[in-house]
């Protein structure tokens, strides 16, 4: 009896414990659910939308990783369990769908486990119904299709499971409709606009699906790709976390390396890329090649300054900071041994003023022998405001020559020579590579293209100033490094 009362309130308590009892009602005949990190993950994101702590954030998970059963089915049972007369409302994009989840939801609920657990939540038989189960309290999980109706409904939480089939993905009308149902319907049913909780579960379709639009909202994001591409700590709730090193699979019980490359192979690679690593890039992209880029090890910090031969930024500017605007970009590149080494990129939204004193800021921090910034509208002006008003010599108007395809296309060279390096790990590397990777028609953004553009066709121009010989040693720099090779070193 004790261990049983100890059970039951660990599962009242603990909603992963509670996902693994889920789990094993739903399907008996399966091992039981596993405590992987990943759905701890998912689950700790949940228990703070729950608690408040979080009110808007956007879920990522690859197919087919329990994401549904979680977060439609498990949750709202978990929510009424304790707050009967809270009101969820579950978006999914087919009735078909929505019908299901509210069957599987409809089987916890009456379960004599849950009812042993949560006494207090009863259904009120008066009035379930298929895709709607309302308690005695008021309280309700609604299930609803995209684009129906809700006239009249009202939720404290709505939780949107994968409100787009992988079939319109090329469909504009289907993903315009799609986020204008999001934004005039269901936004609209929230009875607290100020601390109702909105939570997006999905895997990736395209560079503009409904979570690349609620990122640009400001919504917090849970990423989870099924391959790590960069180092990543993420909560899982008492101070704990989940360690992923580029290359560490997201659920290796079930989704081997055998089983992901089948899955490249049967689906294509932009496929892939987009549904299984949450990095949609479309068949056009691909003109910048990752496998171009060295890699070097260590972390960067802007007081070994005196480390680096010559230090270039490299400036892109943006001319509003709406949140449907492009970015402004800043790279900072450094110089050794015959490389450039990538040592920190700057990319926020902001006003002019606020531009102009982030880039006075980030020259005092490197101190760099080069500002490049584009000679266009606002750019213009920041150069040149930058050289009469505050005396910085050192920074240069680009103009740009023909179209972005066109000057990529020129550097391609440069590029695959592998005397441009990146970090092993650091926080910008996946927006920097996920731009690259798509351009030049895969992204909504090319910012960070635009900046690294203008740097290497800087330092190829301009070679004799990059190579000269070190003035505190006389030791001429250069290398033989072969191409693409990491640097054994760290810096």
């Amino acid at each position: 009896m004790n261990r049983q009362r100890i059970f039951e309130a660990l599962l009242r308590r603990d909603f992963f414990v509670f996902l693994q009892k889920v789990f094993a009602t739903l399907h008996p005949d399966d091992p039981p659910l596993e405590r992987s990190p990943y759905l701890m993950a998912v689950c700790h994101v949940m228990i703070l939308a729950f608690t408040g702590e979080i009110r808007r954030h956007a879920i990522n998970i690859p197919p087919r990783h329990l994401k549904s059963i979680t977060v439609a089915v498990a949750f709202p049972a978990f929510v009424l369990g304790h707050r009967p007369s809270a009101k969820i409302l579950v978006a999914a994009y087919s009735e078909e769908l929505s019908r299901k989840h509210a069957k599987d939801f409809r089987t916890i609920v009456q379960s004599d486990w849950y009812r042993r657990l949560f006494p207090e939540m009863v259904i009120d038989r008066g009035s379930d119904r298929q895709l709607e189960v309302v308690t005695t309290r008021t309280g309700a999980r609604r299930a609803v299709s995209v684009g129906g109706t809700l006239t009249g409904l009202g939720a404290d939480y709505i939780i949107i499971d994968d409100c787009m089939k992988a079939e319109d993905i090329r469909s504009a009308a289907v993903k315009d409709g799609l986020r204008h149902w999001y934004e005039n319907t269901l936004l609209t049913r929230r009875n607290d606009p100020a601390n109702g909780v909105v939570i997006s579960i999905s895997q990736r379709l395209s560079e503009d699906d409904l979570t690349a639009y609620l990122l640009e909202k400001g919504y917090g994001h849970l990423n989870l790709p099924a391959i790590a591409d960069e180092r990543a700590e993420i909560p899982i709730g008492d101070g704990e976390y989940f360690v992923r090193a580029p290359g560490d699979l997201l659920f290796p019980t079930r989704f081997t390396q055998a089983v992901l490359d089948e899955f490249r192979r049967e689906l294509g690679p932009q496929i892939f890329s987009a549904q299984f690593q949450q990095n949609p890039v479309t068949p056009e992209g691909n003109l910048i090649r990752m496998e171009w880029f060295g890699e070097y090890e260590g972390v960067i910090d802007p007081k070994h300054r005196h480390r680096w031969h010559k230090i270039v930024q490299s400036w892109d500017t943006a001319e509003t900071a709406t949140p449907t605007s492009d970015w402004s970009v800043c790279h900072t590149w450094g110089y050794r041994d015959g490389h450039w080494f990538l040592l920190d990129v700057y990319r926020a939204r902001e006003e002019y003023p606020d531009l102009k004193r982030s880039a006075l800021r980030l020259r005092q921090l490197w101190k760099p022998e080069r500002i490049l910034i584009e000679a266009a509208s606002v750019g213009r002006a920041l150069a040149q405001e930058l050289r009469k008003e505050h005396q910085c010599l050192e920074v240069k108007g680009v103009t740009p020559r023909g179209d972005k395809q066109t000057r990529v296309v020129g550097i391609t060279g440069q590029l695959e020579s592998g005397r441009f390096l990146l970090p092993v790990d650091a926080p910008f590397l996946r927006e920097f590579r996920s731009e690259l990777r798509a351009f030049p028609t895969g992204s909504r953004h090319d910012d960070q293209v635009d900046a690294l553009a203008q740097f290497v066709k800087f330092q190829f121009d301009r070679r004799g100033w990059v190579e000269e010989e070190y003035t505190s040693t006389g030791r001429p720099t250069g290398s033989n490094r072969p191409r693409g090779q990491r640097l054994n070193r760290r810096y």
